[in-house]
């Protein structure tokens, strides 16, 4: 009777250890595919939350609302519009530089718009663009600072010139080859 109890009890604790490890690995395996997902994006959220779990649990929820959403290709027409309006904005930059700031930002949000993304809070619109597009999500950051920075007074040419190239890399990216996305995803 003795040692069938010793031999429950060494079952037992090896299970424990056993689901232990299991759990380990497959906690290991979703942080290693978040920060592979997310790249810059996922050491962002780690520093914002100042936790590891909370940051990979708000990645994690940004995935599934964005796979949630119908965020969809667009068209070679609407593309092509939004190509044609992008060359014009940089052609005005010269003549107009605070003019094409803004219409630049209007441009993003048309995009945006189109491929089905909801435009409402930025902070909202950057962690959904993050899950699609992490590489490029703090030119759109960089941008918007700079845009309010604008909005205030307290921008320069240069800060304009620089937040048009923050647009820019943010756009081609949006306007891209989308069936190969970060993700994988064919939108």
């Amino acid at each position: 009777m003795h040692d069938n109890a010793v031999v429950v009890v060494v079952i037992i604790g090896v299970a424990i250890i056993l689901a232990a490890v299991i759990v380990w690995f497959a906690l290991q395996n979703r942080s290693e595919r978040l920060r592979t997902r997310f790249g810059p994006e996922y050491s962002r959220a780690v520093s914002e939350t100042g936790n590891r779990w909370r940051a990979e649990s708000a990645l994690h929820e940004r995935e599934r609302r964005v796979a949630s959403l119908h965020v969809r290709a667009l068209s070679a027409e609407d593309r092509a519009r939004f190509e044609e309006s992008w060359r014009s904005i940089q052609a005005q930059f010269i003549d107009d530089p605070n003019g094409t700031l803004v219409e630049a930002d209007r441009l993003i949000r048309s995009v945006l718009v189109a491929e089905g993304y909801p435009v409402a809070d930025f902070e909202q619109r950057a962690a959904d663009i993050s899950v699609d597009h992490p590489t490029v999500i703090e030119n759109y950051r960089g941008g918007h600072q700079i845009a309010l920075r604008h909005a205030e007074g307290r921008a320069s040419t240069e800060d304009l010139r620089q937040a048009m190239v923050h647009y820019r890399i943010l756009f081609e990216d949006l306007l891209g080859q989308r069936e190969y996305t970060q993700t994988g995803r064919a939108l």
